[in-house]
């Protein structure tokens, strides 16, 4: 691991933003419709909830261990061998995860916007752009983010203010119809989709311990707020209907915006904002399993593993994404199981034995 510090915490504030907004803008209000109906705005301020939860966890972890990453962090509770096997399991994990995210930036490109444009081609050209960013490492990448920041906010501004005139509030009623289980299931299985435990493997990069932690918790905020936002929007204009039933809720609505016939067809500001939060995802993901294979193999430069890791990718998200209906289904039934174990149950695990240790050792 680096051990310079020479991440901001504004800029590391901005990287959990991104993460957390990532692919998520475009197809979290289908899910929370699907299950909360029209408390899916609800169900995804449970989500906010449970995501700022998982970051205290985060936060207790780092502090017991300072300076050291998710992977250091591993060995040192649970000693090389056994450490060396969880780090293998989250690389694994981040691997599939940016494989299916590579597929679906594909299949909404070229599903939405390029018809004519082989779906390969799209993921290959968005990929060279990731593996110069995993060259140049993720000093770079907090200072592109810096860059992004101000578009990604003036972007969303823009599209929440074109959509104001659209809202109709008959469309959240009734509220809590089914009750609040509805809105926890939804608003659980929708935390399991911003993966913020990838951000524990570059805190200990952030110039002053209690402000990256700070960051930490206001990016993920932050980025849970927009999310809560265009899901609120989504049901607010498009129905629950509609919305349940889009593959991408959130693109459809900015394709509704029509102020006076003359400010329309401008769905490529949501597009231009999401491919900006993805970049910054994958990127992290990418850098992530870089820094988790130096530490796992003890090697002393990652950046032999950086071609090799992109055409992995591209292998694993051409047999991941195969088509919408399968995609779907795994996210409905398995995806959120197999998020939890990496999330909330390790962590956990890890916290308890860590504090346990570190209670043993101090009475020696």
């Amino acid at each position: 691991m680096i051990k310079y510090k020479d991440i901001a915490p504004r800029q590391f504030y901005i990287l959990a933003f991104g993460l957390t907004i990532g692919t998520s803008i475009l197809v979290t209000p289908s899910g929370l419709a699907h299950t909360a109906r029209e408390d899916a705005w609800m169900a995804s301020l449970f989500s906010l909830l449970i995501n700022l939860l998982m970051v205290v966890l985060y936060i207790a972890i780092a502090r017991l261990y300072p300076g050291q990453s998710i992977f250091e962090i591993h060995e040192k509770v649970l000693g090389k061998l056994l450490g060396k096997l969880f780090s293998l399991i989250y690389l694994f994990y981040f691997l599939i995860l940016t494989g299916t995210l590579l597929g679906n930036l594909g299949f909404f490109l070229s599903s939405e916007m390029m018809p004519e444009t082989p779906i390969e081609a799209i993921q290959i050209l968005f990929l060279i752009a990731a593996v110069m960013c995993a060259r140049m490492g993720i000093i770079l990448l907090a200072r592109v983010g810096e860059l992004m920041f101000p578009w990604i906010v003036f972007l969303f501004m823009v599209l929440v203010l074109s959509l104001m005139p659209q809202i109709d509030w008959n469309h959240i009623k009734p509220m809590l119809e089914e009750g609040w289980m509805p809105v926890a299931k939804a608003g659980f299985h929708s935390s399991m989709f911003q993966e913020l435990i990838v951000l524990m493997v570059f805190l200990p990069l952030v110039k002053g311990e209690k402000e990256g932690e700070r960051a930490m918790m206001r990016g993920a905020a932050s980025g849970g707020l927009v999310l809560s936002i265009t899901v609120l929007l989504s049901v607010l204009i498009l129905g629950i209907e509609q919305t349940e039933n889009s593959t991408f809720p959130a693109y459809a609505l900015a394709k509704t915006i029509n102020l006076g016939n003359f400010f329309q067809r401008v769905e490529g500001i949501l597009i231009t904002l999401w491919i900006l939060t993805f970049f910054i995802k994958i990127s992290l993901l990418y850098l992530s399993i870089l820094q988790g294979m130096k530490t796992v193999f003890g090697l002393k430069d990652q950046n032999s593993l950086i071609y090799p890791l992109s055409v992995l990718f591209v292998i694993v998200a051409w047999n991941t994404y195969i088509n919408t209906v399968y995609v779907a289904d795994i996210i409905q039934n398995v995806w959120s199981s197999y998020a939890l174990l990496h999330l909330i149950v390790i962590p956990i695990v890890l916290y308890l034995v860590g504090i346990t240790r570190t209670k043993i050792l101090s009475l020696k």
